[in-house]
């Protein structure tokens, strides 16, 4: 995926790290899919390589390190929920405190960060006090008020808003994979997030995501019961991202629900932090 839109930003990022102003950490914070992530990633790349562009799916940087859900899953493939726990801080402590290999920076990009425990916050916190000369630790995250004070006194917010839908739409159509009626469409329901515009014309499993959560909201409720006990039964069910798609769903509808949606965005935000039940979220999330 393209970076699409933020110029000034990342003119700011590349003339920071070319005027050796570049600091030890940023939050990158917004709405979710704007592109605070690919950016990351992006300058973690400019920092190795010279050119500030997207990794490609493949492409490995000696330098660069993401924690994800992913990552998490692959330290403990029995873990639950969506948290980021201190065995990946201690990761993280230990990929910046070596010396990079080829570029100016070793760099940790922590994605979801509002997804850190407070456990691992605080240790990475001394990280932020502390930090190793040559590191860089970017936290993206849709919600920064789930980040501690304490390191959000030490790390300088970037923001990221929207995108121009006009640009997204002009992105899509040059993929030369739909109809430009079809990027006009995916632009606009997308409300100038290019991630979810992209989901919208390439992702098929977001768009069942969605479909499954458009069932759920028109559910009768003498039969949501049944239907959320098949929605979590397979074993990679996921309530945050279900939680996700129910408020892009409730985004897109005219007038939108706006009270059902703060409170989906909240229990989405909370799912990140809490082993939380799904059934019974779920059934308190419709009363």
């Amino acid at each position: 995926m393209g970076i699409i839109g933020h110029d000034r930003t990342v003119g700011d990022m590349e003339r920071l790290a070319g005027s050796g102003a570049l600091g030890h950490g940023y939050i990158l914070s917004g709405p979710s899919m704007v592109g605070k992530r690919t950016i990351a990633q992006a300058f973690g790349k400019f920092l190795e390589k010279g050119r500030f562009e997207a990794p490609t799916e493949n492409e490995v940087l000696q330098d660069l390190k993401m924690i994800d859900s992913s990552f998490v899953r692959m330290l403990d493939p029995d873990a639950r929920g969506e948290s980021i726990g201190i065995d990946a801080v201690r990761e993280i402590k230990g990929f910046l405190w070596q010396r990079p290999n080829v570029s100016s920076r070793r760099t940790v990009i922590v994605d979801n960060a509002d997804t850190l425990t407070t456990e691992a916050q605080n240790a990475l916190l001394k990280m932020t006090e502390e930090p190793p000369a040559s590191s860089l630790l970017l936290l993206v995250t849709s919600d920064p008020d789930a980040i501690l004070g304490t390191i959000r006194s030490r790390l300088p917010e970037v923001y990221f808003g929207t995108v121009p839908g006009s640009a997204i739409q002009e992105w899509l159509a040059g993929t030369g994979d739909a109809a430009i009626a079809d990027a006009a469409s995916c632009a606009a329901r997308a409300r100038g997030k290019p991630g979810l515009a992209w989901r919208f014309m390439h992702d098929a499993q977001f768009r069942a995501e969605l479909e499954q959560a458009e069932r759920f909201l028109a559910a009768p409720a003498a039969s949501r019961k049944d239907l959320i006990k098949k929605l979590i039964e397979p074993d990679d069910f996921s309530l945050r991202k279900f939680l996700e798609a129910i408020t892009v769903v409730l985004a897109s509808k005219d007038p939108a629900p706006a009270a059902l949606w703060h409170k989906a965005l909240r229990l989405s935000e909370n799912a990140g932090n809490f082993p939380l039940n799904p059934r019974l979220q779920l059934e308190a999330l419709m009363r």
